[in-house]
């Protein structure tokens, strides 16, 4: 397919989009500049805070927010049937701006393991109410579309709060004369982050959804367990080691680069702006590339391209320390590493997810949506106190071992799929 002949396409499939999915990328959009500033900033504010946290508190905090997300995937599923997927992403939307509220106003131990929590139910919350709503409210023609644009949408907005986050602290600063990096600017940040996923809740209240009949109730979930159990089992096997994968790389990034390279905020968050662009051109391409290899043989080929960047990665933990090569020279290298490593898994995401729920009934999409939840928290549930200890424990090399790790989880994942689906 011709570039010219994919985006008259593309044009013709965004002016087919219903008022509903254009309300919720409106929403969508604000929720991804919010989370790309709180994704840069969080682990600084952290480090940042008078107690001394370190990495492997970090790391605790994650587990704690892939916890609260695996406590409630299930009762979620069964809440998104009984009230709407509308009514889902207000309140966990409404939820997350609390947890936000909470962090910033009671930084101590227990409150913020609580409040991450919370944060972790509540994004959890709206990723499975997101699905069913997409599903209810597009066709069979430009459902794989939609998906991938509400991805890229949220990263492209995502882009720009990941810059943002490497330039709010200063101007904070400057207003009440503090360092950049001092915790009054990090916690003003926020609190702007804060805001800015407050304003995404009107546009979920101005969709509107076909009343439910009261007469229809939804199937218990363990009811829907027996009868769809062993399928969505297959699907979400490769998920949850890919998860593993995940959870042990991705809430580090930013110390990675700080650590590893001893950069500043500034150029980390340009970086973290140019992987967001390039996850956001990888799931705009991803349906034209469905078009034209089928969905699994599409996840397949940019899930294993993206190994030798991850090793690139893993090289740069352990060339830099030991002054083999030069930081400077290899943060180059490492970058872009990076950028294309984000841009091919996450062109899979949006088209693996279609595939499932292609797959299974509508009745069995709110479960789905949960147990994908469950089966990719898992990692991030088990592997960030893993990576925190390794990162304390065998400073500087630490991030050698991790890249390591996450190497391996990812051929496995991958080549998981490819024997349970072949190339459709």
């Amino acid at each position: 397919m011709s570039s010219p002949t994919t985006f008259i396409t593309a044009v013709k499939q965004v002016n087919s989009f219903s008022r509903n999915i254009k309300l919720l990328f409106l929403s969508a959009a604000t929720a991804g500049l919010s989370f790309g500033i709180f994704q840069f900033l969080f682990n600084f504010y952290i480090l940042s805070l008078p107690a001394n946290y370190n990495e492997q508190f970090i790391g605790t905090l994650q587990t704690v927010s892939s916890l609260g997300a695996i406590l409630v995937a299930l009762p979620i599923a069964w809440l998104v049937e009984r009230w709407s997927p509308r009514s889902m992403l207000i309140t966990s939307a409404a939820l997350n701006v609390l947890s936000i509220l909470g962090i910033l106003l009671f930084p101590t131990t227990v409150a913020l393991v609580a409040f991450r929590m919370l944060a972790g139910m509540s994004i959890a919350a709206q990723n499975i109410a997101r699905a069913p709503f997409l599903m209810r409210n597009t066709s069979a023609e430009n459902r794989q579309w939609v998906f991938s644009f509400s991805f890229g949408l949220m990263t492209v907005a995502g882009f720009v709060g990941n810059l943002l986050g490497g330039q709010v602290p200063t101007w904070m600063a400057r207003l009440v004369d503090a360092a950049p990096t001092d915790t009054i600017s990090y916690r003003l940040a926020l609190a702007l982050m804060m805001l800015l996923l407050s304003i995404g809740l009107l546009p979920l209240k101005a969709i509107t959804e076909a009343p439910r009949d009261p007469t229809q109730k939804p199937a218990p979930i363990f009811q829907l367990l027996r009868v769809h159990g062993s399928k969505l089992m297959r699907f979400l096997a490769p998920p949850l080691i890919i998860g593993l994968g995940a959870g042990a790389m991705m809430p580090f990034m930013n110390i990675y680069f700080r650590n590893v390279y001893l950069k500043p905020d500034p150029p980390i968050s340009t970086l973290f702006a140019l992987g967001a662009i390039g996850m956001a051109l990888g799931q705009f391409c991803g349906p034209p590339l469905v078009e034209r290899f089928g969905k699994i043989k599409t996840v397949l080929l940019s899930q294993y391209s993206s190994v030798p960047f991850l090793l690139l990665l893993g090289a740069g933990a352990y060339l830099v320390p030991v002054g083999l090569v030069n930081a400077d020279i290899f943060f180059l290298i490492a970058a872009l590493a990076y950028i294309m490593r984000l841009a091919l898994m996450n062109l899979a995401n949006p088209i693996y997810q279609t595939f499932m729920l292609e797959n299974v009934s509508e009745d069995a999409q709110s479960l789905t949506m949960s147990l994908s939840s469950i089966s990719f928290q898992f990692g991030w549930f088990i592997m960030p106190q893993v990576s925190g200890w390794l990162q304390v424990n065998y400073a500087p090399f630490g991030f050698v071992y991790v890249f390591g790790i996450v190497v391996v989880l990812y051929l496995i994942g991958t080549s998981l799929q490819w024997y349970l689906f072949g190339t459709d």
